[in-house]
């Protein structure tokens, strides 16, 4: 049954593109979109049914013995994780049916998508660092492929050219950094490293590989000075894809570098603590700085996922169990937030083929229901109540408090006033009276507004009541913390 779900997500890539390719070439992108979206629907259903048994226990599937002893673990992090990528996946797939019709190629580009899907909920149940570095090349290499989809365009080749250099550097380092782990405990079992360091001291080597391990998946994680993929890659590939990067790849790449540090490495803590709260001043500070600065809408939303990275690492940088909470609560919260607002600039780029503040000016007088979501997105961000993302600052604000680092807590709503400013240049925008083509624009069409009135509609609930999502991360805090639960 654990099995079903990757197995769903596998099979219904293979077959997409295949029953495309057979398909009326007018008809290709709904075919095989439609495929895919009932895999993802399937898998999510799945994930579904594990709830009431993994609160219970984790449920573990080992894939194979010898040096490696691979295992698949389903455990309450690693669900929350999954309906987060599995849901915008399937939200992205809907709004592709649409948005990608007039792109060839579209087949291969479902399965793509469904591919990467299944590479982060197999990152999310990896039970051991081999099976994680398997799921994420998946991830990576899917992605690699639907940042310069649209290889005629040469800004989305270059933005994928530097973005596979980066992140292949990276996967590299954190590979060598588990080389290095593996050498010093003589296990890649999660559970068994989370033992074997339990009393750990320190020592140069153990460090190394901590180093090792934050840099290579801190990349993909958008750490400052290892985040100058993420603008041009959020910004030159297609929307959906936008959509998916900053709503789900990126915040998996926080999770595992929380994930590893509160369950592998928690006897370290006293020396990653003030690490991480050196970042997130820096993520802060360059995110939504360098923001203020942007005239394309699609790279100030970058760097504003740039600044909420920072915003995560307050958690982290708290070190206890509320501020994983917070951590955990906003990297839901975000990828909800940022998912909507790719998609609500990608539905005006789909009317108008422009994306810059000036290029757009006025587009809420002719695209109402559009401008009123992406207003919400807008909102969201910036941490109003009573909406999903001023709950989760709250916890993370009430985290540095607990951890008596007011300062930082002082600077997460310093930091959220700066980015009113680069927001109320996209708010300005929208309601300017419009000219020129903007003139000429209409509203986006239904598959492009169903997936967003569907992200804005959990924006709004999970504002005005928390409850079952904080619920949820309290619970995936409390797994991680307590590694005994997993024997």
């Amino acid at each position: 049954m654990l099995t079903a779900v990757l197995d769903t997500l596998f099979l219904f890539a293979l077959i997409a593109p295949i029953v495309g390719i057979l398909s009326p070439r007018e008809r290709s992108h709904l075919v095989s979109g439609s495929v895919a979206l009932i895999g993802l629907l399937a898998a999510a259903v799945f994930l579904t049914n594990f709830l009431s048994r993994v609160f219970a226990k984790p449920i573990e599937v080992p894939l194979g013995a010898g040096l490696v002893n691979a295992v698949l673990v389903v455990d309450i992090p690693g669900l929350f994780i999954g309906f987060l990528a599995v849901s915008i996946g399937i939200l992205v797939v809907l709004y592709s049916l649409k948005f990608m019709e007039r792109d060839s190629g579209t087949p291969f580009y479902f399965g793509l998508l469904t591919l990467m899907v299944a590479g982060m909920v197999g990152v999310g149940f990896a039970g051991d660092l081999f099976t994680l570095f398997v799921f994420w090349e998946l991830m990576c290499i899917s992605s690699y492929v639907l940042v310069g989809f649209r290889t005629q365009v040469k800004e989305s080749v270059e933005a994928a050219v530097k973005y596979i250099v980066m992140s292949a550097a990276g996967s590299a380092t954190a590979l060598f950094g588990m080389s290095m782990l593996y050498g010093l405990t003589g296990t890649l079992n999660l559970v068994g490293l989370a033992s074997a360091l339990a009393s750990a001291k320190g020592g140069f080597w153990l460090y190394a590989a901590l180093a090792m391990l934050i840099t290579g998946f801190g990349v993909k994680a958008a750490i400052v000075p290892l985040h100058t993929w993420l603008p041009d890659a959020y910004t030159a590939a297609p929307s959906p894809v936008s959509t998916i990067l900053a709503g789900a790849s990126t915040e998996l790449a926080v999770f595992v570098v929380v994930k590893l540090l509160f369950f592998v490495f928690p006897a370290l803590r006293g020396s990653w603590v003030m690490f991480f709260a050196t970042f997130s001043v820096l993520n802060m500070l360059l995110g939504n700085v360098v923001g203020l600065l942007q005239n394309d809408v699609k790279r100030i939303l970058a760097y504003s996922s740039i600044a909420h990275i920072g915003y995560i690492f307050i958690g982290v940088a708290a070190g206890t169990q509320l501020g994983l909470t917070g951590a955990l609560l906003h990297i839901f919260n975000h990828g909800l937030l940022k998912a909507l607002a790719f998609l609500c600039i990608g539905a005006i780029i789909y009317r108008l083929g422009a994306r810059t503040l000036d290029d757009i000016a006025g587009i809420g007088r002719k695209m109402p229901v559009t401008a009123s979501l992406f207003i919400l997105a807008i909102l969201g961000l910036i941490g109003m109540p009573p909406l999903n993302g001023f709950i989760s600052k709250l916890v993370l604000f009430t985290s540095s408090l607990d951890a008596g680092m007011l300062w930082l807590g002082v600077l997460l709503v310093i930091f959220s006033a700066v980015s009113t400013g680069y927001y109320l240049r996209i708010l300005k925008a929208l309601i300017a009276p419009p000219s020129g083509r903007v003139s000429e624009a209409r509203e986006a069409p239904a598959l492009l507004l169903i997936p967003m009135i569907v992200l804005a509609f959990l924006v709004i609930l999970f504002g005005v009541w928390p409850d079952p999502l904080l619920s949820f991360a309290k619970s995936s805090s409390s797994w991680l913390m307590e590694v005994g639960r997993y024997a």
